[in-house]
């Protein structure tokens, strides 16, 4: 399987530790919790990232990734309450529980910013297993996002 990550140039170094998104939680993670957010897709990526742009031309960093398939665990809507995609607490304790099982270093879950029956997905990882190190780095650009997002 193939995932994208999208970062600003000055956590490049940084982008699969995890760190952002302990120390500020996210969807699927409560403050405190090391978790890395991709997509499927350099094009949700850069969907996802939109959301928390505020102003001015930053220069980010692609990153595609390559994990095995086999090490990927699926979320579908279907196991989600149906209010998940505007209830951050529910997805965070989805995304804690999974973290604690330590049952995969990869979950693919659904957008919250694209419709399910596109089929695109978000891909979160756990830095902290120990497949983390299967992880393997395909390529990395920069890139610089149009200003109108």
């Amino acid at each position: 399987m193939h995932i994208w990550r999208l970062v600003a140039g000055r956590h490049a170094a940084t982008a699969l530790n995890g760190e952002g998104a302990a120390l500020f939680g996210g969807r699927w993670n409560p403050p405190g919790r090391r978790m890395v957010y991709t997509a499927d897709s350099l094009a949700l990526a850069t969907v996802e990232l939109s959301v928390h742009i505020t102003g001015g031309r930053v220069r980010y960093v692609a990153l595609q990734l390559e994990l095995p398939d086999h090490l990927v665990d699926a979320l579908e809507v279907s196991g989600l309450k149906r209010s998940w995609p505007t209830s951050e607490a529910s997805t965070r304790r989805v995304g804690e529980a999974w973290l604690d099982s330590r049952r995969s270093v990869a979950l693919s879950v659904p957008s919250a910013l694209v419709d399910a029956r596109s089929g695109e997905r978000n891909v979160l990882l756990n830095p902290q297993h120990p497949a983390a190190a299967s992880l393997r780095e395909v390529q990395r650009f920069d890139v610089v996002l149009d200003e109108r997002l």
